[in-house]
């Protein structure tokens, strides 16, 4: 099949990570034999001038078999979820006309995120007929819905009833866009997971327990959101129990030196290590040689990082925040409930207690079977072969 891809936020040359889950969807699709195209739009506002007028990404190129049309837009007016609507929808436009222009037929468009790039994909779709699936992963639904104007509703609303087929990351963020689009009619497929690259390793066992977090950090809200405040003041009760155990951090921001502030403060700096940002290669390796994966989210649409420690046999420690819900359970993991120290207390505990009985073939497994490219793929095929 042809597959015209249309992200609402895409990897560059300074964040070659952005947008992972999309790439990594558009890569496993090509590998099942598809003809696979990514239209995208980069907005800029003038308070973004300087990135605007320096922008450097490649209008056209080739990658791993995956055809990558971009291109930049002023967009002196941008503002909040609303002011790039049009114009991204025009630069989408534009794109296909390049991209149309030899011939080029596509058989379905499928668009990552609602604002705006299922907006994009509905007025496309008007104009050439090709029918549109969404993917919501946004948490914008989860964490900033009251904000979203009774303007912008309506056009969200449209581009989720008009879509052939929607699709959600987990069933409880399906609950979330259920008031656009009935929850019965919701297609649920995961994010995928590379188990090619996230697998198991042999070395010997750690001397001393170490549990291992990954997360972005730029801004204390991120810090909020992944629950870091509760890792950290969970962690000190643990640290004094267990004097050799330790807590490993990765990812890089500028919150993380008010992370490492809380460190100071409850005096376990000594039983942490910040690994900075991290290459894909080196969340791998930190993964292996970890033995316990924890991130006590307050929210999550799916969490792949979870399934990424998964994929290299660790159990992990998640929240019951709507993502990890539907995929942790008590062969591969422990689940508690979120902004809940005592229960994250409880969790090390338990994981200290039982760590024997966690087996990395049967974690590994339950990822496999679900979020691995291939099994991926064949659940996006089904759906668009049935728009046919």
């Amino acid at each position: 099949m042809r597959i015209l891809i249309i992200p609402a936020f895409f990897r560059t040359k300074s964040r070659p990570t952005l947008g992972s889950f999309f790439w990594e969807q558009a890569l496993a699709l090509q590998k099942a034999g598809h003809q696979v195209t990514i239209l995208y739009c980069d907005t800029y506002s003038v308070k973004c001038i300087g990135e605007y007028l320096t922008y450097a990404e490649e209008a056209h190129q080739q990658v791993k078999g995956v055809a990558i049309w971009r291109k930049k837009m002023f967009c002196p007016f941008k503002h909040g979820i609303e002011g790039h609507r049009e114009v991204f929808a025009k630069g989408i436009e534009q794109l296909y006309s390049k991209y149309s222009a030899n011939g080029e037929k596509t058989d379905v468009i499928h668009a990552h995120c609602c604002v705006w790039a299922g907006f994009a994909a509905m007025k496309l779709s008007e104009q050439t007929g090709i029918p549109y699936v969404i993917t919501e992963h946004a948490t914008l639904f989860q964490l900033h819905a009251d904000q979203i104007r009774a303007a912008n509703e309506r056009i969200i609303a449209q581009a989720f009833q008009r879509a052939a087929k929607v699709i959600c990351v987990s069933k409880a963020f399906a609950g979330l866009i259920a008031k656009y689009r009935a929850a019965e009619e919701i297609e649920i497929i995961g994010n995928l997971v590379d188990c090619d690259l996230f697998r198991p390793a042999q070395h010997q066992k750690n001397t001393n327990i170490r549990f291992l977090t990954i997360c972005y950090m730029q801004t204390e809200d991120q810090l909020y959101k992944k629950g870091i405040d509760v890792l950290l003041k969970a962690w000190k009760t643990i640290a004094d129990e267990q004097p050799t155990a330790r807590l490993a951090i990765g990812g890089g921001g500028q919150a993380v030196a008010k992370a490492k502030e809380w460190c100071y403060a409850y005096g376990i700096s000594d039983s942490v290590e910040w690994l900075g940002t991290l290459e894909r290669s080196q969340v791998v390796s930190q993964m292996q040689q970890c033995d316990c994966f924890v991130l006590p989210s307050r929210y999550e649409t799916f969490g792949v990082v979870y399934i990424e420690a998964m994929a290299c046999g660790k159990p992990v420690i998640a929240t019951a925040n709507g993502g990890p819900d539907d995929f942790v359970d008590t062969s591969n993991g422990i689940l508690i409930p979120p902004d809940d120290m005592e229960s994250l207390i409880a969790a090390f505990r338990q994981y200290l207690r039982e760590r024997e009985l966690y087996h990395a073939e049967i974690i590994r497994a339950s990822v496999t079977r679900r979020f691995h490219a291939p099994a991926i793929a064949a659940q996006l095929e089904r759906i668009y072969q049935s728009l046919q």
